[in-house]
């Protein structure tokens, strides 16, 4: 299985339904989707900021966030199976729901450093996924990346790396480019190849 992160700026990006219906033709059973926020974490740390709202519970929320654009994605896309535990639908794209295991899980981060990079790294690490791929909205990246470089460059959160050190699994990463990669590639393997690499 390969972790497929799709940002939040995606939430109000018009080639939004455009990308969930490639991804659907892919084979089945191969992916999961984390989703970013977006805007609804956004309204959550502007309410913490403007709030007696405790840290834990901001962050909490920040998680439940991430599971509004989950559910617009079935919206969108009936075929989707949303999830909140870690047992997946072989014939069908699965979108992860984090917010009821991630919120007790004392092995990840909650703080501002972790956003929904993190759920997807903690969440290909924890079930040995085949690789992690990070979908952006900027046009393209270098054929080799690092996450350092990444992470400075505020592209990828800071506690990432977190949960990628002892991660065996290939680490992707692609932007708008994806559209035009899985229109023109038959299969999800084939789509692996061309997303940008991401070296620790």
């Amino acid at each position: 299985m390969w972790v497929l992160k799709i940002g939040g700026s995606w939430i109000t990006n018009p080639n939004l339904i455009t990308l969930l219906k490639r991804l659907d033709k892919k084979k089945r059973g191969k992916i999961i989707i984390v989703a970013g926020g977006g805007c609804f974490a956004d309204s959550v740390r502007y309410a913490f900021k403007k709030t007696r709202m405790s840290e834990n519970l901001a962050n909490s929320l920040a998680l439940k966030s991430t599971e509004i654009f989950s559910s617009y994605m079935k919206e969108i896309n009936k075929n989707f199976y949303l999830t909140s535990n870690k047992y997946f639908k072989k014939k069908s794209i699965n979108v992860w729901l984090p917010s009821v295991i991630l919120s007790n899980e004392k092995s990840f981060k909650k703080n501002w450093n972790s956003t929904s990079d993190s759920v997807a790294a903690w969440l290909s690490k924890n079930i040995q996924a085949e690789g992690l791929v990070f979908v952006k909205s900027l046009e393209k990246f270098k054929k080799i990346n690092k996450l350092g470089v990444l992470q400075k460059k505020n592209i990828i959160d800071k506690n990432t790396s977190t949960y990628l050190k002892s991660f065996r699994g290939e680490i992707k990463i692609t932007g708008l480019d994806i559209l035009k990669i899985l229109e023109k590639n038959n299969n999800w393997d084939s789509c692996i190849k061309e997303f940008s690499d991401v070296e620790l």
